[in-house]
């Protein structure tokens, strides 16, 4: 499949307010408007229960060392869906003031059929794509028919693919420039061609910059300044993202090849308002496998202990939006504590595939903080009595040392 298509970028801003390096002027950075996608002054306008707002650009930090990527130089991507053009959005977008500045739609050619639409943050569609970008997804979902002839054979491969959602995938990082790389490689050679790519730095000092610096125009956005831990960085990251999902792969954690595209596929089946997208992952130390790991999600059973793995799974924007942020006061299971708050009502899908391999050299495999950790967080969302609590707080702690004696 041909990767140059995984560059759906949609330029916001015409040439006028970029500086001589091609990025935007610190004057309209934070003054980008677009009605049509609900973008004020550089934000999406939230919904009345929207617990945060999402941004274009992480707010001005007097301690930040670098900022950059291709939305700096006004390019940005969104979720696209097939729509049709009628007399009145016709009739819209002809006159409409974010077209005069785009000259890439040719309005006037376009006719009275089924096309492709840039899609707001809530996935409305609300305005055609640009030509190019038309030809670009086309081109994915033939090559996509020609390649899986046996899904095609047991679905409408026109009622599956008739939207291209785009996957935001946040890497967190301090220096991390021993494994970064690879991280970096395995998701801007993802064949699926809706990918925005977030790195959240935290001021690193051993050449990790450099390697960012190396792939800047495959990452969409990436900010290096220091943070208060790893769920403040990926605080910033989800504030900035503009998909419908949302994933997390840390430096040494890599995607394989197909993986967004399995999650997509199985999206697009599927029909249904998944908060949560979990798989299995392969658990590796010095590069090799040490066991696979991921089951479906179940309250019952995640209520006790962590039993999906949380590495490139997919979370909604809609659920963030809902629950809000990773609580930053945890160090170890912020991610367990935001999958325990909407209990049993959590809407959790699984796919029963291997999409990503994980180190299993960092923290929340080497300290036994995270289960202290855990135990605040079923507190906290559990009805579970304390005595029950600490009970199960002793055999995760036995079962983890065996763990580490017969696995690591």
């Amino acid at each position: 499949m041909d990767l140059t298509i995984n560059k759906l970028f949609h330029k916001l801003i015409p040439d006028t307010c970029l500086d001589y390096t091609g990025k935007i002027k610190e004057e309209f950075k934070y003054k980008i408007n677009v009605p049509e996608l609900k973008i004020q002054n550089s934000k999406f306008i939230p919904n009345p229960e929207d617990k945060f707002e999402t941004m274009l650009f992480l707010p001005p930090n007097p301690n930040r060392i670098a900022e950059g990527g291709l939305r700096t130089k006004g390019l940005f991507k969104f979720s696209y869906k097939l729509g049709m053009l009628n007399d009145e959005l016709y009739k819209d977008a002809k006159n409409s003031t974010f077209n005069a500045n785009h000259s890439t739609l040719n309005i006037q050619n376009l006719t009275l059929k089924e096309i492709w639409h840039i899609c707001d943050l809530d996935g409305n569609p609300v305005i055609p794509a640009p030509d190019d970008i038309q030809n670009k997804i086309n081109n994915y979902v033939s090559q996509f028919q020609r390649e899986t002839p046996q899904f095609n054979i047991q679905h409408s491969t026109f009622n599956i693919i008739s939207e291209l959602p785009l996957i935001t995938v946040i890497t967190v990082v301090y220096n991390g420039a021993k494994y970064l790389e690879e991280t970096i490689q395995s998701v801007i050679n993802q064949t699926y061609p809706n990918v925005e790519y977030i790195i959240i730095d935290g001021g690193s000092t051993d050449g990790t910059l450099d390697i960012i610096k190396k792939h800047e125009n495959y990452i969409d956005y990436w900010v290096s300044e220091p943070d208060k831990g790893i769920y403040d960085a990926w605080n910033k990251g989800v504030i900035v993202a503009i998909g419908n999902w949302v994933s997390f792969l840390g430096s040494g954690d890599i995607y394989y090849k197909e993986a967004l595209c399995k999650y997509s596929t199985f999206i697009l089946e599927n029909k249904s308002n998944y908060l949560y997208i979990s798989s299995m992952i392969d658990l590796k130390k010095n590069k090799h496998i040490i066991r696979t790991f991921g089951k479906q999600w179940n309250y019952d059973f995640f209520k006790r202990y962590m039993n999906v793995a949380h590495v490139g799974s997919l979370h909604s924007l809609k659920f963030f939006k809902d629950v809000g942020l990773f609580d930053v006061n945890f160090k170890i299971a912020g991610d367990y504590e935001l999958l325990l708050r909407k209990k049993n009502k959590l809407k959790a899908g699984f796919l029963d595939e291997i999409t990503a391999s994980m180190q299993i050299d960092g923290v929340s495999n080497n300290s036994i903080k995270v289960f202290f950790e855990a135990y605040t967080a079923k507190k906290r969302h559990t009805n579970k009595n304390t005595f029950l609590l600490y009970i199960e707080l002793g055999f995760a702690i036995l079962k983890w040392y065996l763990r580490k004696l017969l696995w690591y």
